[in-house]
């Protein structure tokens, strides 16, 4: 009896155990069964559902491509410091995938129809565009059971940005997913790129938009960014826009071409890779990897989008039309003021005061003076303002002499070169019209000198002035100045105490103009730097002065016009 009772009881715990068992078999395969697929199939459908809408730049001419009309075209070498060895000529997709080890880094795709000292690549593209997809590249990386990542990959046939030109393109648009819902958007932008909160994007619908820079195809969140840094982007939404419904959503988890572990366009130099102007990898080793690898830990580490940066970026997009408004009100309250005057007093027998110059006394010193400063800044606004120059003597590439790598002036705004063994190379540019604002600013100091009654007025007008011409030199010399700050801020440990750091130190300490020599030890070269203040600087900083004086000498004078 005892014996059947203490059966029972076992097999009572084997049939519990067995059911349990059973139980959890049941659930995982229902859940292998219906929950899994349901998840791939939500992760495929964000392709779609979130697919971006790309706003390209009205001069844009290069836009995603399935990645076939680079490889048809292209011839594959291998870089070498004694001249490029050819490998293949006629390369294709699954070759490609040959070429996947650390072996093959230097191996190039070499674009036969054109290089980047011509259009030519640019021209065969937009002619056979026609006969290619518009192909957006896609992937997928779950990170964890809650967080996945979706990627848009493009592919340029050339980028012809101001910052580098070269062969080939591709950029990254990213959706990190939470719960299956959007949380952050990461784009890429040169070598680098920036974050958004999925609430900060722009969309339409789950469409997030993607606004394009000219050239780069450096990926912004507003079409009025760009302008902020070196590489001076021109944004826009004035051109194309590609939408989901034009392009093909292509996976790129089973293309041989992947592999490839080369560049993706053309290297002649050593200095081309940091100069930018060699192809770039493809995604699988952008950014040694990170970028395809761990691609969360990528997006994180990029720049936020911040507010009070877009409000920045609206106002230096929209600056000149803000200018001009500006000026027309101040211009439209000044006609309604000297109407006023007309019906009361009258402009005086001279009409512009400032033309009342009768003899030697204060009040027509002052007028000479302001007019003297008024064709010196002119004259000013055609020359260079400051320039630092730099000469480069290594194994790898030698200048001849040295070559300008910043210049400001009143005409091309910021101009950035690196010096190259075959001269200098656009780096980028600010194309700031210091002679626009400064000319019409003159012009309206002139015009407001119109029926003026006193010289107190007209004096204080000439004040303004001066200050005014002086104010760009006086920010040039602060910037020079706080480069040594910056510097330190920015780099640290080796870097921050190497030879580059002191070359900017030497800048900093003599903002006016000096001469520096350094040897780079970690890169086996020599270089000079030559940088100071240049005569269209000193010119404008003597306006200015001469301004000033005569604003201080027609106060002095307190004479009525009329």
């Amino acid at each position: 009896m005892r014996e059947s009772k203490k059966y029972l009881q076992s097999n009572r715990i084997y049939t519990k155990s067995h059911l349990s068992t059973s139980f959890f078999l049941v659930t995982f395969f229902l859940f292998l069964i219906f929950i899994l697929p349901t998840c791939a199939v939500n992760a495929q459908e964000a392709y779609d559902q979130y697919a971006p809408i790309f706003y390209f730049e009205g001069q844009e001419e290069c836009f995603p491509v399935d990645v076939e009309y680079h490889i048809n075209n292209a011839i594959l070498y291998e870089f070498l410091n004694n001249g490029n060895n050819e490998i293949d000529s006629s390369i294709d997709s699954n070759k490609l995938a040959n070429y996947s080890s650390e072996t093959y880094e230097f191996y190039f795709l070499d674009n036969k129809l054109g290089t980047i000292n011509d259009d030519n690549i640019i021209n065969d593209y937009q002619e056979k565009k026609g006969s290619y997809n518009y192909n957006i590249y896609t992937n997928v990386v779950d990170i964890s059971l809650d967080t996945t990542v979706v990627q848009y990959w493009m592919f340029y046939a050339f980028n012809n940005g101001d910052l580098n030109r070269h062969e080939g393109d591709w950029e990254l648009v990213q959706i990190v997913f939470n719960n299956n819902e959007p949380s952050q958007v990461m784009y890429s932008q040169h070598h680098s790129g920036q974050k958004a909160r999925w609430d900060q994007v722009d969309k339409t619908g789950l469409h997030p938009h993607v606004y394009v820079a000219y050239g780069s195809h450096a990926n912004y969140f507003r079409s009025y960014s760009g302008m902020i840094g070196i590489a001076s982007d021109h944004v826009g939404s004035n051109g194309f826009i590609l939408t989901p419904e034009q392009y093909t959503l292509v996976s790129m988890q089973n293309m041989s071409w992947l592999e490839f572990r080369g560049l993706w366009g053309e290297i002649q130099a050593e200095e081309d890779i940091f100069l930018g102007q060699s192809g770039p990898n493809g995604p699988k080793y952008r950014q040694e990897g990170m970028m395809w690898n761990t691609p969360l830990e990528w997006g994180l580490s990029l720049s936020q989008l911040d507010s009070n940066v877009l409000l920045l970026e609206w106002f230096l997009y929209n600056f000149f039309i803000i200018f001009i408004l500006i000026t027309i009100v101040s211009i439209s309250i000044f006609i309604v003021k000297r109407i006023k005057q007309l019906k009361d007093k009258g402009f005086g027998k001279r009409y512009f005061s400032i033309l009342y110059i009768d003899g030697f006394n204060l009040k027509s010193i002052g007028n000479m003076l302001f007019i003297l400063g008024i064709i010196i800044a002119i004259f000013a606004l055609f020359q260079p303002w400051y320039l630092v120059s730099a000469s480069v003597n290594s194994d790898s590439y030698t200048t001849e002499g040295l070559v300008d790598i910043i210049l400001i002036d009143g005409i091309q705004g910021i101009s950035v070169n690196i010096p190259k063994s075959n001269g200098p190379v656009p780096l980028g540019s600010a194309m700031i019209p210091f002679s626009i604002l400064i000319g019409i600013g003159l012009l309206i100091t002139i015009i407001k000198t119109f029926g003026i009654q006193t010289s107190n007025v007209l004096g204080k007008s000439y004040l303004k002035q001066g200050i005014k011409l002086m104010i760009p030199i006086i920010v040039i010399i602060i910037a020079i100045i706080a480069i040594s700050t910056m510097t330190t801020d920015i780099v640290n440990g080796e870097i921050a105490d190497s030879e580059i750091t002191t070359i900017f130190q030497d800048i900093s300490s003599s903002p006016l103009g000096g001469i520096t020599q350094k040897s780079i030890s970690t890169a086996d070269q020599t270089i000079e730097i030559q940088w100071g203040l240049q005569l269209g600087g000193f010119l404008l900083l003597l306006s200015g002065i001469i301004c000033f004086i005569g604003g201080i000498i027609e106060r002095k004078a307190a004479k009525e016009f009329f």
